[in-house]
């Protein structure tokens, strides 16, 4: 069992993996992150069984994190803990099926009740695949029982489809006619619908049957259905032959695995466990510097460069494919971010306008599209539409960028005083990135944003220094400086005088 704490606080976070007894409790690997973010990661790789996590961290809080987890991978266990006793907490511990939520100072033995609950959870859930595999596939309405599994040949087939329930008597259909097909080749066959987007095949012969010669049979079979309208898409994966009972298990998690490989080759595929690529280390600029890239497809959106932000979504799909990388919550976050992007882009060239130029709005399909594929077109889909109503030319552009410009300076000149004044900020008001605002005003002013806040602040001290009862460091304080001596620097390096000889050519 593998458990994995997600604390920031660092004494914590060391006082639970130390003091905890968890290999008493049933739990045998566990692991730490930092953070949400780091967490995210981390489960890629380690797939924890059960998650401990705090509520309330820098970044991306304890929900949001679980909620991603629960999505990715429903069948994980969590327990939260936490130093506020929130009811709005407690709801959405109880609306993510949490085993428990533990006060802090963390009661070691409530949260050993706790772990020893998810622990139960997990065992139980584990039992009930093995048996309900065994009981569908081997024992009930079968050709291949337990007991016939020995000595005969066998492999287990996933097929997942892309829309819930198989369409309206699907299954009974389908079976019917694949048996019959699979009986003239001398093979059995046992259906099972697993979940309403899964079915599950046990197909067995006396004789040893290559994937080769069976895979034609059943791909003719849902091309059939597919064509007729009765299902929609559709992708097979299957595990490797066995020859034993004890070996269907086997056969059936190397299906489930293989299926993974749907996110990059896309519906209407086959494949087997054997046969699937390693997925390969992200080591691209992607992985290296993701808000690089991000700033990059941003600044095409904004200088409405629709054919090389089109291009930009192509080439981050042939990555994915090219790494065969698995569809994960890292990938499904940078969809959301450019979708995000999508949203400010929107704003500011239809400023009020809540009416967005899709049809479907926000993250959501990202969060439910199962192809990198569906993934790409959907983002093209909503970047043509984005821009096609703002291709009126450069004349149009000049202006935005100019009524931009306008916008910033009338909000730094507004906000100068304060001392928690940040470029991130002053492009949030203007519904830009920092990076592309940054390169617009530098262009059209010749100043960065910096030396423009500088150069306000630095006017408006010597305005204020024309009154004889404020001290400098009040004057300071008051143009968003709280260290005086700091800000005495900057003034002689701007005006070539120190405070207090600028005071003095004031009597002159």
């Amino acid at each position: 069992m593998k458990l994995m704490v997600v604390e920031d606080e660092k004494v914590i976070r060391n006082g639970l993996l130390k003091h905890v007894p968890w290999q008493k409790l049933g739990v045998w690997e566990v692991q730490a992150a930092e953070n949400g973010e780091k967490a995210l990661e981390l489960a890629e790789t380690f797939h924890p069984d059960i998650v401990l996590s705090d509520i309330r961290m820098p970044g991306m809080s304890g929900i949001e994190l679980c909620r991603t987890l629960r999505e990715k991978y429903p069948e994980i266990e969590i327990i939260f803990s936490t130093g506020y006793a929130d009811k709005e907490y407690l709801k959405a511990a109880i609306d993510l099926h949490a085993v428990g939520y533990v006060e802090k100072p963390v009661n070691v033995n409530l949260l050993a009740e706790n772990v020893k609950e998810a622990v139960k959870r997990v065992g139980e859930r584990r039992k009930n695949e093995r048996a309900k595999l065994r009981n569908y596939l081997l024992e009930l309405d079968t050709d291949v029982s337990m007991e016939q599994a020995e000595g005969t040949y066998f492999r287990i087939v996933r097929i997942h489809f892309d829309r819930e329930g198989c369409g309206n008597g699907f299954l009974p259909m389908f079976e019917k006619e694949l048996k019959a097909v699979f009986l003239q080749h001398d093979i059995s066959m046992t259906a099972t619908l697993l979940d309403p987007f899964c079915l599950i095949l046990l197909l067995g012969s006396e004789e040893e049957k290559r994937w080769k010669k069976i895979e034609p049979i059943l791909l003719s079979a849902l091309n059939k259905f597919t064509s007729d309208g009765t299902l929609g898409g559709y992708f097979v994966s299957n595990g490797t032959r066995g020859s034993g009972k004890e070996e269907i298990l086997r056969s059936y998690h190397e299906a489930k695995e293989a299926a993974k490989a749907l996110s990059w080759l896309g519906w209407g595929k086959s494949v087997c466990f054997e046969e699937v690529p390693p997925e390969l280390p992200w080591e691209s600029e992607w992985k290296q510097d993701g808000k690089k890239q991000l700033d990059v497809f941003y600044h095409l959106l904004m200088e409405k460069e629709k054919k090389e932000a089109c291009r930009f979504q192509k080439n981050l799909y042939e990555e994915l494919v090219r790494r065969h990388m698995h569809m994960s919550s890292t990938v499904r976050y940078i969809y959301c971010q450019m979708q995000e992007m999508l949203e400010k882009a929107a704003e500011y060239f239809y400023p009020g306008n809540m009416e967005k130029p899709w049809e479907q709005n926000g993250t959501d399909f990202f969060w439910q599209a199962e192809t990198f594929a569906e993934m790409r077109d959907e983002m093209i889909r909503r970047i043509e539409q984005l821009l096609k109503r703002s291709e009126d030319g450069k004349e149009k552009k000049k202006t935005e960028n100019s009524f931009t410009i306008s916008k910033v300076t009338e909000y730094i000149q507004e906000h100068y005083a304060e001392t928690d004044l940040s470029i991130a900020r002053i492009a949030d008001s203007v519904y830009l990135t920092p990076t592309y605002l940054s390169a617009v005003f530098k262009k059209q002013t010749g100043l960065t944003i910096g030396q423009y806040l500088l150069g306000i602040r630095v006017e408006h001290a010597k305005q204020k220094m024309k009154d004889p009862q404020l001290k400098f460091y009040q004057i300071s304080e008051q143009v968003g400086y709280a260290d005086a001596n700091y800000f005495a620097k900057i003034f002689k390096k701007m005006t070539g005088m120190t405070p207090t000889e600028y005071k003095e050519s004031l009597r002159l």
